[in-house]
């Protein structure tokens, strides 16, 4: 009669967030002014970071996506105008317009038209983007997207080199500069695996205690893991597909574990807190990338700590890596953290 077996806990209905890994309200109201086509509210909030560039490079990437389809409008504002806040809005809004017209799909996706307009878009940008840089010397945040817009325009190893010196000596831990580069040296953008996980071994090194830095590791791991499992795909072999899902991840443990207690190693006042007071903006996106990684290691204990860590707020990467097969992302994230929570 199964009296004494034990039931399964009923699956839990996680209330997802998608979209959304950042602790931000004042970021939100610019938010909602801008798509209420307040374009200038925006230059506030950017303006009182200056000296926050992690606050401020997730500002300028949030309000960019926000101000998709007026990137133009921003830089009649800027021209004639002194505001390096509004030049680098006007800059990141090319960016994320460029990227929004690309799509995320792979180059072979994309057709030759759509790609004239990505590159014509990509060029915009630059402009800003180097006057912002001029007006505020130490700000690595233009930097950084002149970063992104190299990498989308497929500039030489040699330009791709200098803007990440150029970003290294103003913010050394710059979490997004990184996240670039590590897709820069990926060898779906002419890298190498080699070379992508040695920058993020490199990462880990060089970070302070208790910087979320360090889950460049991690995300090595799973640009590795998708490529590997793309090609099981590609060669139908379902065996090498439920091998990965059940060894990858178990034969790298140990090296993700020993990064992810140097970030916790100093986080007993809010996640090291910046110069302004805040806890670090990326956050919740680095428990994204732990959590998948020791929950498909099976590692209990810090899959926990990790889900816990994010509040079910889901970062597209890397949980679109974790559920390739699958239809529905929120599901599958769910199901796996249900296995933990």
């Amino acid at each position: 009669m199964g009296i004494f077996r034990r039931k399964r806990p009923a699956a839990v209905a996680r209330e997802v967030v998608r979209d959304h890994t950042y602790d931000d309200a004042i970021l939100d109201i610019a938010a909602e002014e801008m798509d209420a086509g307040h374009l200038r509210a925006a230059t506030t909030v950017l303006a009182e970071c200056r000296e926050e560039p992690e606050v401020r490079a997730l500002r300028a990437e949030v309000l960019g996506e926000h101000a998709i389809g007026h990137a133009d409008e921003l830089l009649e504002l800027a021209k004639g105008n002194s505001d390096p806040d509004l030049w680098l809005l006007a800059g990141t809004a090319f960016v994320r317009e460029a990227w929004a017209i690309r799509g995320s799909g792979p180059a072979d996706t994309v057709g030759k038209d759509r790609f004239k307009v990505f590159f014509g878009t990509l060029r915009k940008a630059v402009a800003p983007l180097h006057e912002a840089a001029r007006l505020l010397p130490r700000d690595a945040v233009p930097w950084a997207q002149l970063q992104t817009a190299g990498l989308g325009l497929q500039v030489d190893r040699e330009q791709k080199d200098e803007v990440w010196r150029e970003i290294a000596g103003r913010c050394p831990t710059l979490y997004p500069a990184h996240w670039t580069r590590l897709q820069i040296l990926a060898a779906k953008w002419g890298g190498s695996a080699e070379e992508m996980m040695a920058f993020a071994q490199g990462s880990v090194d060089a970070a302070p205690p208790g910087d979320p830095v360090v889950a460049m590791l991690p995300l090595a791991h799973f640009e590795i893991f998708l490529e590997q499992f793309e090609d099981a795909v590609q060669a139908r072999s379902a065996l090498k597909i439920a091998g990965l899902k059940m060894r990858y991840f178990s034969r790298n443990r140990d090296e993700i574990a020993t990064a992810a207690d140097k970030w916790e190693a100093d986080r007993r006042d809010a996640d090291r807190r910046g110069p302004g007071g805040r806890p670090h903006p990326r956050t919740l996106q680095a428990h994204n990338l732990f959590a998948a990684a020791f929950a498909l290691a099976d590692d209990a204990p810090r899959a926990k700590r990790h889900l816990l860590g994010m509040r079910d707020h889901v970062h597209e990467v890397p949980w679109a890596y974790v559920a390739y097969l699958a239809d529905d992302l929120e599901k599958e994230y769910s199901e796996l953290a249900n296995k933990y929570l």
